[in-house]
């Protein structure tokens, strides 16, 4: 019970941190510093968590494939650890980095020369979705027991905390590349930190209390190698803040700039 309430509390706190960003935004009229790759994988990773845990809630073929595999498991709906609570945070996750985006979109114009959806993220991700297709294929044609479904599921869920374990080292490349750390919010930061932290006090709890076997654990809820993996990420921003690049003002040109000189 302890996992799932920190789990909560750290969904709803990266929702504050993304409102925290947007208004951050809203009031400087500039996205000047942000990664649109970081909002890109962010993105994808929900949408992938939400995928997944819809199939494996709701698809009757992965339900049955899943009894088929563990049976000593699984023998009816309620025991799919899939928690609705967790789901109804992800979509709003979801709505607050669509938010985040619109303004990436809105205020383009104040974005450095270094700023913008990168290859190497859409390459990534391309190669990410051809491994999971490739995949997918081939369970179809040579997995005997045919248990095609629920190992789609699983290759895709495995893929998605891939990604969710570097949604922050685009910002953290596009804060070495400035030498500056403006337009990210310090509440920002802060706050995902301390739903990290939460979240990580919420495992050692569940561990030490035993309260749930490693099957009963939600589907939806993050992986600690993830958490940490994010955790380690944010320190990285938080050290460049306030330590690498404090003090330093912005000096690679606008967009908006660029184009001026051009003209």
């Amino acid at each position: 019970m302890i996992l799932i309430i920190t789990q909560l509390i750290g969904c709803f706190l990266n929702t504050i941190a993304l409102l925290y960003q947007r208004r951050y935004n809203k009031l400087h009229k500039s996205v000047y510093g942000l990664s649109y790759d970081t909002v890109i994988l962010n993105l994808t990773k929900i949408s992938i968590d939400f995928y997944t845990s819809i199939n494996y809630k709701c698809n009757n073929k992965v339900i049955n494939q899943l009894y088929a595999r563990f049976p000593l498991f699984y023998h009816n709906w309620d025991d799919i650890p899939i928690s609705i609570p967790l789901l109804i945070g992800t979509i709003c996750l979801y709505l607050a980095n669509i938010s985040i985006w619109k303004q990436l979109r809105m205020y383009k114009p104040t974005s450095h020369i270094h700023q913008g959806i990168s290859m190497i993220c859409i390459v990534t991700v391309s190669i990410l979705i051809g491994f999971i297709g490739s995949l997918t294929l081939y369970l179809w044609y040579f997995n005997i027991h045919h248990f095609v479904y629920l190992d789609h599921l699983n290759s895709i869920w495995v893929m998605g905390n891939m990604i969710g374990m570097m949604t922050l080292w685009p910002q953290i490349c596009i804060n070495w590349m400035g030498r500056c750390c403006m337009g990210i919010s310090s509440r920002y930061i802060l706050t995902l930190i301390t739903a990290d932290c939460i979240r990580i006090i919420g495992y050692y709890i569940e561990l030490w209390n035993k309260s749930l076997k490693f099957w009963q654990w939600p589907y939806n809820s993050i992986p600690v190698v993830v958490t940490l993996a994010e955790l380690l990420s944010l320190l990285t921003i938080f050290y460049q803040t306030h330590f690498v690049y404090v003090g330093n003002k912005p000096n690679l040109p606008k967009i908006s700039e660029k184009r001026t000189a051009l003209v």
